[in-house]
């Protein structure tokens, strides 16, 4: 079997399995879903009446401004974290329960090397998290047209959209290395855990100052989550690095499979 017949086999059987998981059923819809849901009702409810005291505190940067970039600007923010959160777990499942359970070994039987498996994984992975952000963001945006009253008529918040996508993709590619993460544990809760953990890591670090030159801060800041100021402070560098994670955590867990031995 020739590299490229390995390769193209390996990416045949994984999309076959991301169609019939589960978990990737919910969490698409769920981004799909509940990320429009979620940007065209907080700013809503940032601009009604009923917002009051601490509510109406913690929205306020989105009650005043035009309608449909509010809009996005929410989406962006929403999807930096969820795409990483959605990721995360798709990860954990595809890499992590075939070394849990133990099946991995007749997968090591097959002529496709096990490099080629796990890059085929990876691949999949973030095909399948860009349709999902592409998908969110192109909801969100249908939907606030239809609110604003905007439909059929040029749409004055295309700039959102392109950062929406863009925090959207870089969220998503945070959540390559905790396939590398599934891969030494070989669990699927640990691997959850390593991500809980790390949501709370970068919290930690946003509050210390550091957010900026941390890759899973930077998006989210860059989308506004930490206001205008910490948003200004994230330039191309930060952004680069942040998407380098990707890279890097693909090469990792694809070296990672190849030494795999006892499974």
């Amino acid at each position: 079997m020739t590299a490229g017949t390995a390769f193209r086999a390996a990416l045949a059987v994984e999309t076959l399995k991301l169609r019939r998981s589960a978990v990737a059923r919910i969490a698409t819809t769920l981004l799909v879903l509940l990320v429009p849901l979620g940007s065209i009702g907080m700013v809503a409810l940032a601009r009604s009446p009923r917002a009051v005291g601490p509510t109406a505190a913690k929205l306020t940067d989105y009650a005043t401004g035009d309608l449909a970039t509010t809009h996005l600007l929410v989406c962006a923010q929403v999807l930096s974290v969820a795409a990483l959160a959605a990721g995360g777990f798709f990860v954990a499942w595809s890499f992590g329960r075939e070394l849990e359970n133990g099946t991995a070994g007749a997968l090591f039987g097959l002529a496709v090397p096990q490099g080629t498996i796990a890059l085929a994984k990876c691949l999949v992975a973030l095909a399948w998290i860009a349709s999902c952000v592409v998908l969110a963001v192109a909801v969100t945006t249908t939907a606030s047209a239809v609110v604003t009253g905007t439909a059929g008529e040029p749409f004055a918040a295309w700039a959102g959209v392109r950062d929406a996508v863009a925090a959207g993709l870089l969220g998503g590619g945070l959540a390559l290395p905790f396939a590398w993460v599934a891969t030494v544990t070989r669990s699927r809760l640990g691997t959850v855990g390593a991500l809980v953990g790390m949501v709370a890591l970068t919290q930690i670090v946003v509050l210390l100052g550091g957010g900026t030159w941390f890759p899973y801060a930077a998006p989210s800041l860059w989308a506004g989550m930490g206001g205008a100021d910490a948003a200004a402070a994230v330039g191309p560098p930060h952004l680069m690095l942040a998407a380098a994670t990707a890279p890097l955590g693909t090469a990792a867990v694809v070296r990672a499979w190849r030494r795999l031995t006892n499974v």
